[in-house]
């Protein structure tokens, strides 16, 4: 049978209307399916960017409450020598070599702003005075310890950001304010965020809610307000400092359109930001889209419907990775779905984000798990305690049932160290946290807060003798000697116990159970004390000794 190109004919008017429609069918829907399949990119890149930011940011907050920890076991220290160091202050700095491994300086300031001591430089102790430096004027208006804002230093021209801990005496008067400056341009702090960046091009840069500029790959726009930078504040920026949590498509400073994420800090005011530029974060489909376009026209005029179930083929792979995308990004499937055995282009890229994904995971737990442990004992820090204890007053609030918060420390704990040394002192610490988690029920809770001070969550409480014969048994275990420095340490702990019910807020709670631990270590120490919210100081006690095993327990 001969085919006629005839013009004329129905068969070829069909045939030039079928590879038409086809043409246009295969364009029209490779073009859809990219931009799908781009949106949907957009929204995991943007959502993994987010989840990015939110474990560096819990990054930096446990590193700054780590180092004001350090900083406070300093002031504790100092105080405990009545503010004269054996030596003089320059001394009792440079004794303490870990302090150049967390701060770029440490001062030491009386209470005027006096400077009186410089870990960086024994000489430069010139008697500068830093009585008006916001951070020394936001520290005594507090009362304790602040992180400042960002400034240039004085004595080393270095932009920095200081942690301030303030040392009082009995009568409440200032003695000496700790100061342990951060180098904003040190490795130490910010280096490792440099490698969380996304991509080549890619960086994360950081900002106060003011809009100070604290890190940027751009060292000289370090300290600079971003209102005061030639075109002003970017919308996005803009949103952000206004209180915008998330990810944003739009203009970079230079104009270059990118994937913009912010986050804010928990311990202060930083926003820490991410840019990955759309262009490289979209490179792989932005390179499909011509050899696609090409292929659709190629198969439609070879021939009409086979180029049609051709491209619908070829398309499919592409389509199974957009419902992969859509599928995660509505909750229905987990990250696996990407790690497909496909050897081809496809299955390259969704095994690469399968693999981009898990080590984000993996990233995100490790963090999160290090931001709520105590490193030296194990057991929850004051991060988790805060948000199991809150826990814990919401469901007692709901239950109408009481919570009880036992504050306890080793007593003459500092003796322990100055006579055996820190190391015997931290194996100390570490078998009291092992001993008080058995002590306690399985459903009750113990952190360290710090120092030697712990704290236990008692859920449920029937009546005011359980607490009593939980903090017995605390006092119990703690009687038996300790292994530390190849010797058997007689150990005793007080105790201080506050009950209440699920509407008393945390502050209630510390403020009491604090209390009650100086009540115990008043009458004698290696004993306990209970006080119960709403109560009076002697009321509390009067009732408590009307009760045998509370009685025995406090002898």
């Amino acid at each position: 049978m001969r085919f006629s190109l005839n013009p004329a004919t129905l068969k070829f008017r069909l045939t030039v209307l079928v590879i038409g429609l086809v043409l246009l069918a295969t364009s029209v829907l490779t073009f859809v399916a990219l931009h799908l399949a781009e949106r949907q990119m957009r929204d995991v890149i943007g959502s993994q960017q987010v989840a990015l930011l939110s474990s560096a940011a819990a990054y930096i907050d446990a590193d700054l409450e780590a180092r004001q920890i350090l900083l406070k076991t300093l002031r504790e220290e100092l105080g405990r020598t009545d503010g004269r160091p054996s030596g003089g202050l320059q001394t009792f700095l440079e004794a303490h070599a870990g302090l150049r491994d967390e701060f770029f300086n440490v001062l030491v300031l009386d209470g005027t702003g006096t400077m009186l001591a410089n870990l960086n430089d024994r000489r430069n102790n010139d008697k500068m005075n830093f009585g008006k430096r916001a951070y020394f004027t936001d520290t005594l208006a507090a009362q304790e310890g602040v992180i400042s804002r960002p400034f240039k230093s004085v004595l080393s021209g270095k932009p920095v950001v200081l942690i301030t801990e303030p040392l009082y005496d009995a009568n409440g008067k200032l003695i000496y304010m700790l100061g342990g400056a951060i180098d904003l341009q040190r490795p130490r702090f910010f280096g490792q965020l440099a490698s969380l960046g996304s991509g080549a091009s890619g960086y994360l840069f950081m900002v106060t809610s003011d809009g100070t500029v604290i890190h940027h790959p751009d060292k000289e726009r370090i300290l600079r307000r971003v209102q005061d930078e030639a075109g002003g504040v970017i919308p996005t920026t803009q949103a952000a400092l206004d209180g915008f949590e998330g990810w944003v498509e739009g203009p970079t400073k230079s104009g270059v359109r990118a994937l913009i994420s912010y986050k804010r800090l928990r311990k202060t005011d930083w926003i820490l930001g991410a840019v990955y530029p759309v262009e490289e974060a979209f490179t792989p489909l932005i390179r499909m889209r011509p050899s696609a376009l090409l292929a659709s026209v190629a198969v439609a005029a070879l021939a009409g419907l086979a180029g049609w179930l051709a491209i619908l083929r070829l398309l499919r792979p592409l389509g199974a990775l957009r419902r992969h995308v859509a599928r995660i990004a509505d909750g229905s499937a987990d990250i696996a779905v990407f790690n497909v055995p496909r050897r081809d282009e496809f299955g390259e890229l969704s095994r690469a984000f399968f693999t981009l994904s898990q080590h984000r995971r993996e990233a995100e737990v490790k963090l999160e798990a290090q931001a709520r442990t105590d490193i030296l004992t194990g057991i929850d820090n004051r991060r988790m305690f805060e948000e199991t204890f809150a826990a814990a007053l919401a469901r007692a609030a709901r239950a109408d049932s009481v919570v009880a918060l036992a504050y306890l420390d080793i007593d003459h704990f500092k003796a322990i160290n100055d006579t055996y040394g820190h190391k015997a002192g931290d194996q100390v610490l570490v078998e009291f946290a092992k001993r008080l988690r058995a002590a306690v029920r399985s459903t009750d809770s113990v952190a360290r807060l710090a120092g030697d001070e712990f704290v236990a969550i008692f859920e449920g409480v029937r009546d005011d003798a359980e607490p009593a014969i939980l903090a017995g048994k605390i006092l119990d275990m703690a009687r038996i000697p300790f292994a530390a420095a190849g010797q058997q340490l007689q150990v005793t702990t007080s105790v201080g116990i506050a009950i209440g019910g699920g509407a008393a807020s945390m502050e209630d709670y510390l403020a009491l159970s604090d209390e009650a631990l100086y009540a115990a270590k008043q009458a004698g120490r290696n004993r306990f004390a209970i006080r119960r919210l709403g109560s009076a100081p002697a009321q509390a006690d009067a009732a408590r000794a009307r009760q045998p095993l509370a009685a025995a327990d406090n002898t």
